[in-house]
């Protein structure tokens, strides 16, 4: 199947909008849920609809969703040289139930879990009617996928506003598995009964995904869909999250089971000066490999990720508002010699190339643009080096201490550009498994950088760890805000919305707020 999803909210709700004026009048030309979901195409419709409504790479001009928030909030993000004062709030650790980037968080995720009912819902009615075994096994493929999509936007909700992981009595945010009436109002559940809700829609979609869209051969187009390697890797976050790491592992096995998945690879200089080698091509040509486990399709008229950090483009010329900051560009130091080091491929790939180093500019490149224009890039939201640094947490964890740092170890040599003479990076090896953790919270930080991880590494690692937000104090001059942020601070969790507060009065707030 050689198709791209073009994705379209208005192709999901089309008939979901109805009057209701004082005498409740239904329109001749109305298309209510019945008469627009009829048949399994009609689901698979919808589907596109479900994934559309995700996007965590929304916002522009000092808004966004999880990749600006991660990196604007802790140390991943200075004051660009184009700046009017975007994300200073933020940047200055002051969270209040009206912050925009706890209010976009909730409405879009409980948006696209309220979209997933309303398809499940179709689906329970239509299924039963089916009679071709294609017809039942499409149906199947789909609910899978709204289940996974379901419980992934409920598992991001947890995690930025559940103050206590693993205290299953902690307040968390409030289980939906049906379509609300418009007055209806709801407690919040605790952790414990919300990672059970997730569990149980990963674990059915697992048992209902079968073999879709797993290829025998490299595809161009396997990454935009969720296939069973994709769910066992969101059950593999989850486990992590709950702290049961050896089913975390579990799940990262069965997610690279007979090296269906491998690093991309770094440039060859030695061999071939003018190839940037398929890892720095994943992002600036959105070349998928085979390090993609799951990406977010991005084509002409979507959402410009680019907008995030420049007012008019990728480049010097694109007045950049946000910029790397000085802290995270010094944080790739492959020989431990107190040097950045270029011969990082992940700092070539976050540096964009018109930066001046020199002069202090360190443009944002991560996200510069790709094929369809220079505002868009495809999102990777799963890579197998994630799976490999929840390996190495779990060996950790359980004292495998030389499997821990071989791990980190050939993820590390893949990210070398290879040159003459050869960089030889630090020698990894550790004495204790706190050691091991803070190195893993660190090569998250690396790695990751601009996916929407770094906040949540450091409430959940950085916490157990003692570590906290510190900021380099040029970073931090450039805003005139706080340098630091305590580990296990209040802050570590979002407020509830005061939009939800105010239509839902009974629902709990978080401490600090």
């Amino acid at each position: 199947m050689k198709k791209i999803f073009k994705f379209s909210l208005f192709a999901l709700f089309l008939g979901f909008a109805s009057c209701d004026d004082a005498i409740d009048i239904v329109q001749a030309n109305e298309l209510d849920e019945e008469g627009a979901y009829q048949s399994v195409e009609d689901l698979q419709t919808g589907l596109n609809g479900v994934y559309a409504s995700y996007v965590p790479d929304a916002g522009s001009n000092g808004t966004g969703d999880l990749i600006l928030f991660n990196e604007l909030f802790t140390d991943g993000i200075k004051r660009g040289m184009d700046s009017s004062g975007q994300g200073n709030q933020e940047y200055s650790f002051t969270l209040q139930p009206g912050t925009q980037f706890a209010n976009t968080l909730w409405s879009n995720r409980y948006a696209l879990i309220n979209y997933a009912n309303r398809l499940l819902r179709a689906w329970d009615r239509i299924f039963p009617t089916l009679e071709s075994e294609a017809d039942i096994e499409r149906a199947n493929q789909i609910k899978a996928q709204t289940l996974a999509l379901r419980g992934m936007a409920h598992f991001e909700l947890l995690q930025y506003f559940t103050p206590e992981y693993q205290n299953p009595n902690s307040p968390s945010v409030i289980i939906m598995d049906f379509v609300p009436e418009i007055t209806d109002t709801f407690p919040r559940n605790t952790a414990g009964e919300v990672f059970e809700f997730i569990n149980n829609d990963l674990e059915e979609a697992a048992n209902l995904i079968g073999d879709f869209y797993l290829r025998e051969t490299v595809t161009n187009y396997e990454a935009y869909y969720i296939n069973e390697r994709v769910i066992k890797a969101f059950q593999a976050r989850v486990a992590l999250c709950q702290g049961n790491y050896a089913l975390a592992g579990t799940y990262v096995d069965a997610v690279g089971a007979d090296d269906y998945y491998t690093l991309s690879t770094p440039p060859n200089e030695v061999v071939n000066p003018t190839d940037p080698g398929t890892y720095q091509r994943m992002y600036t040509e959105d070349l998928t490999t085979n390090e993609n486990i799951w990406t977010l399709a991005r084509k002409d008229g979507d959402n410009g990720v680019v907008a995030l950090f420049y007012a008019n483009g990728a480049g010097i010329d694109g007045s950049p508002f946000f910029e790397l900051s000085y802290d995270l560009f010094e944080f790739y130091d492959l020989d431990g010699d107190g040097n950045t080091d270029l011969t990082d491929v992940r700092l070539r790939v976050l540096l964009e190339g018109t930066s001046e180093v020199d002069n202090g500019i360190l443009l944002i490149g991560k996200y510069q643009g790709g094929a369809f224009g220079q505002n868009i890039n495809d999102i990777k939201i799963v890579r197998w080096a994630e799976m490999l640094l929840i390996r190495a947490e779990v060996q950790a964890r359980a004292g495998q201490l030389t499997d821990a740092a071989n791990t980190l170890r050939d993820l590390r040599q893949s990210r070398i550009v290879i040159t003459s003479p050869p960089v030889n990076p630090t020698i990894i090896s550790f004495d204790t498994t706190n050691e091991a953790l803070r190195y893993i919270l660190d090569e998250r930080r690396r790695e990751l950088a601009f996916e929407g991880h770094r906040y949540i590494d450091l409430k959940r690692l950085g916490a157990e760890l003692g570590i906290g937000i510190d900021r380099d104090t040029r970073d931090c001059a450039s805003f005139s805000a706080p340098c630091g942020l305590p580990a296990g601070d209040f802050r570590f969790t979002l407020p509830i919305p005061r939009n939800e507060i105010n239509a839902n009065p009974g629902i709990e707030q978080n401490p600090g707020y």
